[in-house]
């Protein structure tokens, strides 16, 4: 850069303009020269007509003008008919003094003096003369500088020189005020007109004064006029009248009110212009624009005359009425919060409900026929896409508006009187949408009909009891209702027209007309799982078409079919594709299928726990503690024609159930009891003993969360557990944890469970080296091992977990369920300590394996496995951090003493061995 050397001694950098910067600059500098050549063009053009109107009007006046002028100039001059006049006046006053012989003095000479009218009148006439030929010459002027400036702004074609020419060119009009010119002309020439009025009235004065009078008449009207259309814009920005002179009595105004707020010590005036001012009181939110706007898209409507122009207002329907809504507005819950949120618009939805109910403009009507011409055939096949998508979407969003949820006080619309809206389309793409919009205008029909609905229930109630009685009741009543009233009723109406009404058909449709809404859901339900992407606003649309609670008693089997349909048909895109929704619609189906008492699983829920790669959490949360407890039920049912899957179907379903079900507080003790009743009554399999054991598992956890001082007792000896134990029953022994609020009882029930998942624990191990091998015996395996490890056990049952972790060394598929074993958490406490674990955890993680022969069975066996494991390399971080473990555990096995002493009456080796573990120890009492 080149440095200036200023002289204050301070230095300024010259910088040196880079081809390349202003190259890349070349788009910016694109959109500059496309928006002012609009602007520009615009306004150079508005004065060229302007000029030419003037030119026209200057010339016409100017000729109009001369025509008087000629008249009135010969006023300031003697006129020849005048002085001849009174010469032969005087040669004949000559001629009588002659006659009578008397002389006559001679006559000064003739004096003529103009009178004062016609001066005013001859000035200001020419003085108008010279206004309106000056305002021609300065229009003609002008046209030609407005031609000169466009040609001047197009004499070069490179963005960035045209850019800084027209910046060049339109700044140099502001400099130099041509605005204020162009405002000058006009200007000019009524003035010019005001001075001909003016000497009207002075040329009439010596001639008559009647014409006077209407002269000055008109002279007055004129200037009334002329100063109340330069007054009324400065009142009523929207009045279409003004002339040169309301800008400057405006800024006349503007700086007046100026001066006074500054003697008055008020905040100080913006500096707005008038069409600022205008532009301002037109945008502003008011009770006058909202009617404005309401008129302004009546007319909208109105004027379209066909559908290719009124497509482009049906397409902007959604946008207006749902987007990114502004912070404070009310939107549903599930879409979250902070920030902007997507839903409901409320600015523009009174004048658009406005558009469907005028009886002059009918939206819904033109939408109908804007539907209707997308069947004739004419249109190619992306156009009619289009149309059919953004007629669905425009009405959908205008369903929102007469939804009660929405807006409580709206009544709803019956949208069936137009029956082009609920074609089935046959388009995928288009279906996307029309599902969704069908959905919501048939659950605003179902609302709207729903007094007369109340009416027919009222009425069929009369027609029973008149049957019962032995009456006939008239059928003309219900058949006209239910014409109207059900979205699909015909073929009920036609039932009750060519059948006698009866007490079992009344009552199909009272069952009919009160499961309206639920019919328009669950159909809603059914379309949308069977689409190949999600419908047009899914959330806002399931949110929308809801119910309190959505519960069907009636139509058990019905839905029974539809969720074994959708199951059947989209498994394979719910397992290859992201298909979120349809699991929620299976969520919702079967949440929604709640007859009274226990009832028998559908055989599409059984196929979707088994065949689902990924269930959802919240399937789990919303839908695992009602299939849990109809599962009962179900096992009970294996024989029967209604369950249309094999027992291993069955259990390998349940065994999915409980190994993901999300554990809660509550007591479900009763339900896992009752399933382990059923599973008691079915053969031995594999996968009957994996669904066993994890049952079990389950229903000792319900045992823990349902421990209370009342009924710890009678939990501590709870048939599941196991008869030997070393946890004593004696509250008082155990000390509460404070910071976590553990009562005793509880305490001491969660030790006795730990020490019977230990015995489960080794139960199900001893399995794992038998046949049949466990049905996915490692998961399993985990799922029972999950809890934390026993602060105490029997040694029974440390034996039996020893010499079953012993047996999987041998067995062939021992070894998978070896790797397992040694990640559990009861053998955390033998593994080095980290320090993510806490001081309560660490508390708890006391070494429990208090037998010698537990000790040395479990430590040769994981001693065995870790060189095997030695001797293949580690092919992940995996195997290396379990080889790490085993190590840890081998290692820490004999170093670590037990915290707690056993109970004594440690079995004899042998009867473990045999599998026979000794009974002798006492189960000490509370």
């Amino acid at each position: 850069m080149d440095v200036e050397q200023k002289g204050n001694g301070a230095t300024q950098e010259k910088r040196v303009a880079d081809p390349g910067d202003e190259a890349a600059a070349a788009k910016l500098w694109a959109v500059y020269i496309s928006e002012a050549e609009k602007y520009d063009k615009g306004l150079v053009e508005s004065w060229k007509s302007d000029m030419q109107g003037m030119l026209i009007f200057a010339g016409l006046f100017s000729a109009s003008l001369t025509a008087f002028l000629i008249e009135s100039y010969k006023t300031l001059n003697v006129d020849s008919g005048d002085a001849t006049v009174q010469l032969l006046a005087r040669i004949s006053q000559q001629l009588e003094g002659s006659a009578n012989g008397s002389t006559l003095p001679i006559p000064s000479p003739f004096s003529f003096m103009p009178t004062t009218a016609s001066v005013v009148c001859n000035a200001l006439w020419f003085i108008s003369l010279g206004l309106s030929l000056s305002c021609a010459l300065i229009a003609t002027l002008l046209d030609q500088w407005a031609r000169d400036f466009l040609h001047r702004s197009e004499i070069r074609s490179a963005p960035l020189i045209r850019a800084r020419i027209f910046s060049y060119l339109y700044y140099g009009l502001k400099r130099f005020n041509m605005h204020t010119v162009v405002e000058i002309i006009p200007l000019l020439l009524h003035a010019s007109l005001f001075l001909f009025f003016s000497g009207l009235v002075a040329f009439l004065i010596p001639i008559n004064r009647i014409m006077v009078i209407i002269a000055a008449l008109i002279l007055l009207v004129v200037v009334v006029t002329y100063s109340v259309l330069t007054l009324l814009p400065l009142q009523y920005f929207d009045c279409p009248y003004r002339t040169p002179l309301s800008g400057g009595v405006w800024r006349l105004f503007r700086s007046y009110k100026w001066i006074w707020a500054q003697s008055t010590s008020k905040s100080t005036l913006s500096d707005e212009t008038m069409v600022e001012t205008m532009a301002h009181r037109a945008v502003e939110d008011s009770a006058e624009r909202t009617i404005r706007d309401g008129r302004a898209l009546i007319w909208t409507v109105k004027s379209l005359a066909d559908d290719s122009e009124l497509e482009p207002f049906v397409e902007g329907i959604p946008d207006v009425l749902w987007g990114l809504s502004a912070p404070g507005y009310p939107v549903p819950a599930f879409w979250g919060s902070g920030g902007p949120q997507y839903g409901q618009r409320y600015s523009y939805a009174d004048h658009i409900r406005e558009l469907v109910n005028n009886p002059d403009v009918r939206l819904c009507d033109r939408i109908e026929s804007h539907l209707r011409s997308c069947d004739t055939g004419l249109l190619s096949a992306e156009t009619r896409k289009r149309r059919l998508i953004a007629s669905y979407k425009a009405l959908w969003a205008i369903a929102t508006l007469f939804h009660p949820k929405q807006f409580p006080t709206q009544p709803p619309l019956n949208f069936f009187q137009w029956k082009r809206f609920f074609k089935m389309e046959e388009d995928s793409e288009v279906l996307h949408y029309s599902v969704s919009a069908q959905a919501l205008m048939r659950w605003n029909c179902a609302n709207a009909l729903e007094p007369r609905s109340l009416e027919l229930l009222d009425y069929l109630v009369k027609c029973r009891i008149d049957l019962e009685q032995g009456h006939k009741p008239d059928k003309r009543p219900i058949i006209s209702t239910l014409k109207e009233c059900l979205l699909n009723g015909d073929d009920q109406a036609e039932r009750v027209v060519q059948s006698n009404l009866t007490v079992k058909l009344i009552l199909e449709i009272e069952s009919l007309i009160n499961n309206i809404r639920c019919n328009t859901r669950l159909h809603y339900l059914a379309r949308a799982a069977r689409l190949d992407s999600e419908p047009y606003q899914w959330r806002k649309n399931l949110d929308l078409v809801s119910l309190p609670s959505f519960k069907i008693s009636k139509q058990e089997q019905s839905l029974e079919y539809t969720l074994d349909d959708i199951v059947g048909e989209q498994i394979q895109n719910l397992n290859m594709k992201n298909c979120v929704w349809i699991d929620t619609i299976i969520r919702d189906l079967y949440c929604s299928y709640t007859p009274d008492g226990p009832t028998v699983i559908p055989t599409g829920m059984i196929q979707y726990l088994n065949e689902r790669t990924e269930i959802d959490h919240s399937f789990w949360f919303d839908c695992g503690g009602r299939l849990l407890s109809n599962f009962p039920t179900t096992l009970s049912m294996l024989s029967s024609d209604r369950l249309f899957v094999t027992e291993d179907q069955l259990l390998s379903a349940l065994w999915r159930l409980t190994s993901s079900l999300i554990r809660s507080g509550f007591d479900r003790s009763a339900i896992y009891s009752s399933v382990l009743e059923e599973l008691a009554k079915s053969g031995v399999s594999a996968i009957s003993i994996s669904v066993t054991f994890l049952v079990k598992t389950e229903l000792y956890d319900s045992l823990a969360w349902g421990t209370t001082d009342e009924n710890s007792v009678s939990r501590f000896n709870h048939p599941l557990l196991p008869t030997e134990t070393a946890v004593v029953a004696q509250p008082g022994l155990v000390v509460a944890d404070q910071d976590i609020n553990i009562n005793p009882a509880q305490q001491i029930m969660w030790n006795r469970i730990n020490e019977g998942m230990v015995a489960l624990l080794a139960e199900f191990t001893e399995l794992c080296s038998l046949d049949p091998f466990p049905y996915k015996a490692v998961e399993t395996l985990q799922h029972i091992g999950c809890y934390p490890p026993p602060t105490s056990v029997h040694d029974v049952h440390q034996n039996r977990l020893a010499q079953a972790i012993g047996k999987l060394l041998e067995s062939p598929r021992g070894a998978e369920v070896l790797l397992s074993v040694a990640s559990l958490g009861i053998f955390t406490p033998y593994v080095a300590e980290g320090a993510y674990i806490t001081p309560w955890q660490q508390a708890q993680l006391k070494p429990w394996l208090t037998s010698s022969y537990a000790r040395s069975t479990i430590k040769a066996t994981f001693s065995a496995y870790a060189e095997t494991l030695s001797n293949d390399t580690p092919s992940d971080s995996e195997s290396a951090s379990l080889l790490l473990r085993l190590r840890q555990i081998i290692e820490r096995l004999d170093s670590l003493p037990p915290a707690i002493e056993p109970v004594p009456s440690t079995p004899d080796i042998e009867e473990v061995e045999n599998g026979e573990p000794s009974g002798s120890s006492e189960v000490n009492e509370s």
